[in-house]
């Protein structure tokens, strides 16, 4: 078996690319990497050029993933000091936040909020991202 190197991208289906990448760009502070159509967009979930990626369609996936659906749910790290500035930051866009909830054997804090498609997107606060 060949090595790993961890998680390449993640696909949400959503009902709008375009209301879907305003959210994950403006409201999660993503990068967009490139939207070749009305239907498909890639965001960098971390530092751009930087795998994992983010993808948005509107379309049926393939490739043997046509049966899945939504809503999903996934975090995104940051800083755990981090967390309460992005609570307050969500909630004046007016969205609800629930957290932050506490994980110390991960030494973490986490906040969750829904997307436009009621994906669940965590922020997950870790107190050393060199240890993930």
């Amino acid at each position: 078996m060949s090595a790993r190197s961890g998680l390449s991208e993640l696909i949400l289906r959503v009902r709008d690319v375009a209301r879907s990448v305003e959210f994950y760009r403006d409201v999660v502070g993503l990068v967009v990497e490139r939207r070749p159509s009305d239907t498909w967009a890639w965001l960098w979930t971390g530092a751009p050029g930087k795998l994992p990626r983010l993808g948005l369609t509107s379309q049926p996936l393939s490739f043997g993933a046509a049966h899945c659906g939504g809503p999903a749910h996934f975090a995104i790290a940051v800083a755990r000091e981090a967390i309460a500035a992005e609570k307050a930051r969500l909630e004046s866009l007016g969205i609800a936040v629930e957290g932050p909830v506490t994980f110390e054997a991960w030494r973490a804090d986490s906040i969750y909020f829904s997307d436009p498609d009621d994906h669940r997107v965590e922020l997950c606060g870790f107190e050393s991202l060199n240890r993930l």
